[in-house]
């Protein structure tokens, strides 16, 4: 009786592990057919002034800001959990931090998923830096995030110097200099081409 109890609890199990795969895979799969725009798609135009945007951060009900403009330069990136070039990007934008190169810059991490698909990826579990969850749609549409990830360097005044997909270190680092080279009166960097799109596998 015991046996018959313990296969009936052990199939529902599988049947609900077996239907998570299924939900994470078909979103997936979204994800990429829904991710083939153009690079003039993907970020808001280099030049103009970002958005300010609220959060949250995972487990915390304070609503916190991103205020562009407010003298730091920041480096904002759009990224998911389930993004296996999201996870590349984590990882870079981590050793960066460790070995210092991210000194006076502010890097926020912005999930559109559950806090709970954090877990999905130890990139995104381990990671020490701020990650949060749009709290308030308005402002979204200005960074046209149609695809993950997307990183998008602001400088010091707010102004947008550089947006696209970046994910490997020279990528990144020529990012970090983009937006702290805030004093220039042009862009550095031109949005890239959409290479990873959403979900990429």
């Amino acid at each position: 009786m015991h046996v018959s109890l313990y296969l009936a609890v052990a199939q529902w199990a599988l049947l609900g592990a077996l239907g998570v795969f299924l939900l994470v895979l078909f979103r997936q799969l979204g994800h990429i057919m829904q991710g083939s725009g153009s690079s003039a798609e993907l970020g808001p135009r280099v030049g103009s002034l970002a958005a300010p945007l609220q959060y949250r951060r995972p487990a915390e009900e304070q609503v916190r800001r991103l205020a562009p403009g407010d003298g730091q330069p920041t480096l904002v990136a759009f990224v998911d959990p389930t993004c296996p070039s999201c996870e590349e990007l984590v990882t870079v934008l981590g050793a960066l931090r460790t070995a210092g190169e991210l000194a006076g810059l502010r890097v926020l991490l912005l999930i559109s998923d559950p806090a709970s698909y954090l877990r999905i990826s130890e990139a995104f579990s381990a990671t020490e830096l701020e990650v949060g969850r749009p709290s308030d749609p308005s402002g979204l549409d200005d960074y046209r995030v149609s695809g993950t990830p997307l990183l998008v360097a602001i400088d010091q005044g707010g102004v947008v110097r550089a947006a696209g997909s970046a994910m490997r270190a020279a990528e990144v680092r020529h990012y970090c200099e983009s937006c702290q080279a805030g004093n220039s009166a042009t862009p550095v960097l031109a949005a890239e081409p959409a290479v990873a799109a959403r979900g990429d596998s």
